[in-house]
């Protein structure tokens, strides 16, 4: 068997060129660990409930042993603070009552299921609002 001779330059090079190509390639989010979430407010007789659009979080978010999810509340805080800029009139929800997935297909899904498919008959509107936290 024969030995190669390789320039000292190549591993160096090789190295780089895999580390510009792991920055390029993108990244699965739900390989990131980082849940997306779709938070709202509470509705009520003749109350409308404004939903945020589903976003991934990097803020953390606490399971519970029954199942729930406890987003943190500054999350919330933003929303409405957004909310109460636009000049909606509306009833704080809970960080325990927000969507909570691994990735974003399931995270619209499960918010279609839970805010827009209706079932108070004297609530007033679902508001899609496409909020989307930023920070």
């Amino acid at each position: 068997m024969q030995k190669m001779s390789v320039p000292a330059y190549f591993g160096p090079l090789f190295l780089s060129v895999c580390v510009a190509a792991a920055l390029f390639v993108p990244m699965d989010s739900a390989a990131s660990g980082e849940p997306f979430i779709s938070c709202s407010t509470s509705g009520g007789a003749g109350i409308n409930t404004y939903v945020t659009g589903v976003f991934q979080t990097t803020y953390p978010v606490k399971y519970l042993p029954s199942g729930g999810n406890l987003v943190d509340q500054s999350v919330l805080d933003r929303f409405y603070a957004y909310l109460t800029r636009k000049g909606y009139h509306f009833k704080p929800g809970s960080n325990y009552g927000c969507v909570v997935e691994p990735t974003e297909a399931q995270a619209k899904a499960a918010q279609r299921k839970r805010y827009l498919s209706g079932g108070c008959s004297n609530c007033g509107k679902v508001v899609e609002t496409g909020w989307k936290d930023s920070l």
